[in-house]
């Protein structure tokens, strides 16, 4: 039976890429899979901040908002819109995992402090090795 991949909570500082933690820096390169939110059409706070650091090797896993800030009209509601991204979004993550292959999911700060590594970590982590390391 093949090892599950880890999936990683990682808090890239915030935001000059400079401040970028030692540790954080290094389970990043050694991440097969490195997923980040985005908005559609946009590159991302957490993205710029760690592309100079990206290897040729690895798969960038863009999870891209359906919704920001945008009204939805009825019957949507942005709860259950952005929920069921979430899940696909998890979905897709765990495919990964399921695979061998740690993700580090990508985010400004503190992954649970402000941030959308949180829903995917309510959701797989108890299936899944985690770990988290918060951006200081």
């Amino acid at each position: 039976m093949q090892a599950r991949g880890r999936l990683i909570g990682l808090g890239v500082g915030p935001g000059d890429p400079e401040l970028i933690t030692v540790k954080a820096l290094r389970l990043l390169r050694e991440s097969p899979v490195v997923a980040y939110f985005v908005a559609k059409g946009k590159k991302g706070n957490a993205f710029g901040i760690i592309e100079a650091h990206l290897q040729d090797v690895q798969t960038l896993m863009p999870l891209v908002y359906p919704v920001t800030t945008e009204a939805l009209p009825a019957p949507l509601s942005y709860e259950k819109v952005i929920s069921d991204f979430y899940d696909a979004s998890s979905l897709q993550v765990a495919a990964h995992l399921d695979a061998g292959r740690d993700v580090a999911v990508i985010c400004e700060g503190d992954p649970f402090f402000y941030g959308s590594y949180m829903y995917l970590h309510d959701r797989l982590a108890e299936r899944y090795e985690a770990e988290v390391i918060p951006g200081v």
